[in-house]
C-alpha cells in the first residue's frame, strides 16, 4: 500500500528540498591559505679565479704617461699570450693632473688596470707572477664558475620544493587539513656566497725585482643557496 502525502502549501516542500541541497555547500569548511619560502644549498669548492692587476705611473707630460701606461699593457697582452689557459680583458684607464703648492700642473698621473679569468689555478699563479715583475695586484678573488652554478641549481631545485612541501604538510597536520595543493610556485635565483679578496698588493716600485715567487692558492668553498616560495591551498 502507497501512502500519497499531500501539502496544502506544495512551494514550501520546494524551498524545504531547495534548503536540504544547499546545505552540504554551505556547511564545506572554507581551504586555508598558506605563503611558505624554503631552500636547499649545497658548499662546493671555488673553481674559478678572478685577478685585477694594475700598473700607476707618474709623468711630467701627459704624452709620456700614455706611453708609459699603454707599454705596460702591450706587455701585459704579449705575456698573456703564453698561457692560453687564463683570459685577459681591460680594465679602468684613468689619467689626471697634478698641481704644485700654487694650484698650477706639475705633472700627470695615470692608472691602468687588466683583468684576468681561469679556472686553471697553476697557470694563472704563475702569469701573475710574471706580470708582478712590473705590475701590481690589487686583488684575487675564487668563486664557483656560472657552469657549475648552473648545473648545481638542476639539483637543489628539487630539493627547495621538497622541503616547501614538507613545511605545508607540518602545517596542514597542525591545523587537521590533509590535503595541500600547491597554487603558485616562485623559484629563485641562486644566491652564491661572495668571497672577499683573498690578496692586495701594497704599493711598491715596480721593477724592484727581477723574479717574484708563484704563490700557492688556497681557494676555498663557496655556499650555493636556491630560494623558492609558494601559496599552498590546505583542504
Amino acid at each position: 500500500m502507497s501512502l500519497l502525502l499531500r501539502s496544502p502549501h506544495p512551494w514550501l516542500l520546494g524551498a524545504s528540498l531547495l534548503l536540504c541541497q544547499l546545505a552540504p555547500a554551505q556547511a564545506a569548511e572554507p581551504a586555508t591559505i598558506l605563503h611558505l619560502s624554503a631552500s636547499a644549498q649545497r658548499e662546493l669548492p671555488n673553481d674559478q679565479l678572478n685577478a685585477t692587476l694594475y700598473i700607476q705611473e707618474r709623468q711630467p707630460q701627459a704624452a709620456q704617461l700614455a706611453d708609459k701606461l699603454n707599454r705596460a699593457l702591450n706587455r701585459a697582452k704579449a705575456d698573456a699570450a703564453s698561457s692560453p689557459k687564463v683570459t685577459i680583458s681591460s680594465g679602468n684607464y684613468n689619467s689626471w693632473p697634478s698641481y704644485d703648492k700654487n694650484g698650477k700642473i706639475n705633472g700627470w698621473q695615470g692608472r691602468a688596470d687588466i683583468r684576468l679569468h681561469s679556472r686553471d689555478f697553476a697557470a694563472a699563479a704563475e702569469l701573475i707572477a710574471q706580470l708582478q715583475k712590473y705590475m701590481l695586484l690589487e686583488g684575487v678573488q675564487f668563486s664557483v664558475a656560472d657552469s657549475t652554478r648552473k648545473a648545481t641549481e638542476q639539483t637543489l631545485i628539487p630539493e627547495a620544493i621538497a622541503q616547501l612541501q614538507h613545511q605545508a604538510a607540518a602545517a596542514g597536520k597542525a591545523l587537521g587539513k590533509q590535503q595541500q595543493q600547491v597554487r603558485e610556485l616562485t623559484i629563485g635565483e641562486s644566491q652564491p656566497s661572495m668571497p672577499p679578496l683573498m690578496m692586495r698588493a701594497k704599493a711598491m716600485t715596480a721593477d724592484a725585482v727581477t723574479e717574484v715567487a708563484i704563490p700557492e692558492w688556497q681557494p676555498g668553498k663557496s655556499t650555493i643557496q636556491l630560494n623558492v616560495s609558494g601559496r599552498i591551498e590546505l583542504q
